[in-house]
């Protein structure tokens, strides 16, 4: 029965793929939205079930499509690409860190560098993807559409994880499998990985994400879409059956999740959204929340366990958030020390799997400490331009462009807590349908007379 999330990821690819071939552009999203969420649940049961040799052909999967869409897409191009200021940018990130793949700095070889390299810049490739989309073939309330089922399913699977209060990592090979391709061994009291879990034992749930905090992050990506597909030109909220299923979803989802991050960019989402569309009702109901949720804090403060759990978070004494504090502090110390980095691999996955891992709680000490200050301020300056175009394209817009606005500055926003903690960029969800879906908004800032009307 489980065979059925690998045989649905193959199934997936194969669909993109024609759909490609044939011009339809929206294919690529489809993948993206159906196949990625399941990328490691399809992995992991296919390995358990006796296809490990497939194991890596499924892995390449997500970047063939990606090179393959690049490349049909520049040979059906007629056009001359009007390159913007966020495009040199990137493309300056992306020559900068690759040149670090030959420079003998670190203790790695250059096939680890080369694996390093992608996971850290492989987005460029994604968002020129997203760029030479054709923006009038792009189909906003689709994709929303084909989120809100994604939601619909991951949430009826959590469901049955909270009810039998079971991972549904157990029922695959997870910890097995990350032990063999990612060196990673099982760990925490569940024999997963610690972040299925509180401090105290409280178990979270990651559906059949990679992770809770890959769910968590996926989680604020449907509630930026929500928001975006339910508000028209004059900031007015219609909201349908399917627009109510979805948001309900979202939290019950953040929920069970137990994302402290997540939960956080969560209610961002909310609060900067009543700020921006001037929606007083919303943000009087979100105080009046607050106010509640700060009564029910204290009326569980009873509860002993939910006391400690409160005070080590205000205190940051937990074993989670002071490793994060100690990772921080060792990833700021190594740039300190070595401000041109010190190497590819040296953070993140790579150093990961061999148990050497520097800074590796914070995507933003992440990039640094592989390719140094330079690389950080241009990802940092990638990262806040990004958020101003598409507040821009929010405040000056209407229509398509509008509605891609708001969901790409929500989610850059929401993401910025995540980023803190985590090794973000890593979530291959979360990164190819974001920066696909920036490259396709940056094409119509680029080209609003040819967007049609939402």
């Amino acid at each position: 029965m489980l065979l059925i999330f690998p045989a649905l990821y193959i199934i997936f690819f194969i669909i993109a793929l024609r759909g490609i071939l044939k011009q339809k552009e929206d294919a690529l999203f489809l993948y993206v939205i159906g196949g990625l969420p399941i990328y490691n649940t399809a992995l992991t049961i296919a390995y358990g079930n006796g296809f490990r040799d497939w194991v890596p052909f499924l892995q390449s999967f997500k970047e063939i499509i990606i090179v393959f869409t690049l490349f049909i897409l520049i040979w059906n191009y007629k056009e001359r690409l009007k390159l913007m200021a966020i495009d040199k940018w990137l493309i300056t990130f992306f020559l900068f860190t690759f040149f670090y793949v030959f420079l003998p700095i670190g203790k790695y070889g250059i096939v680890q560098k080369l694996v390093a390299f992608k996971s850290l810049s492989f987005f460029v490739i994604v968002y020129f993807v997203g760029r030479l989309l054709n923006p009038i073939k792009f189909q906003f309330n689709n994709i929303f559409t084909w989120i809100g089922l994604l939601s619909f399913a991951s949430v009826g699977l959590l469901l049955f994880e909270v009810l039998n209060y079971t991972h549904f990592q157990t029922y695959t090979d997870y910890a097995f499998f990350n032990q063999e391709f990612y060196g990673l061994e099982p760990s925490g009291r569940y024999g997963l990985t610690w972040s299925f879990e509180l401090y105290e034992g409280l178990k979270r749930f990651a559906s059949f994400f990679s992770n809770p905090l890959e769910f968590a992050g996926a989680t604020l990506v449907t509630t930026a879409m929500f928001m975006a597909a339910y508000t028209d030109d004059k900031n007015r909220i219609i909201i349908d059956k399917f627009g109510w299923l979805v948001l309900l979803s979202t939290f019950v989802a953040i929920l069970f999740a137990l994302s402290r991050s997540s939960l956080l960019g969560y209610v961002l989402i909310i609060y900067v959204y009543s700020l921006i569309t001037n929606r007083k009702e919303i943000t009087y109901i979100f105080y009046t929340a607050i106010g509640i949720g700060v009564l029910y804090v204290i009326y569980l403060l009873n509860d002993r366990h939910a006391f400690d759990y409160l005070i080590s978070t205000i205190q940051l004494s937990d074993t989670s958030s002071l490793g994060h504090i100690l990772e921080w502090i060792e990833g700021v110390q190594s740039m300190m020390d070595n401000p041109l980095g010190r190497g590819l691999g040296e953070s993140g996955r790579v150093s990961a799997a061999l148990q050497e891992n520097v800074g590796g709680e914070n995507q933003f000490i992440i990039v640094g400490v592989q390719t140094g200050a330079l690389s950080l301020l241009l990802y940092f300056i990638v990262y806040v331009k990004i958020i101003g175009m598409s507040w821009r394209g929010f405040k000056f817009y209407g229509g398509m462009i509008r509605k891609l606005a708001l969901a790409i500055f929500l989610m850059k926003i929401a993401f910025l807590v995540p980023m803190l903690t985590s090794n973000f960029d890593s979530y291959s969800y979360i990164t190819y349908f974001v920066w696909l879906l920036t490259g396709v908004f940056v094409t119509m800032l680029s080209e609003p007379e040819t967007v049609k009307p939402s």
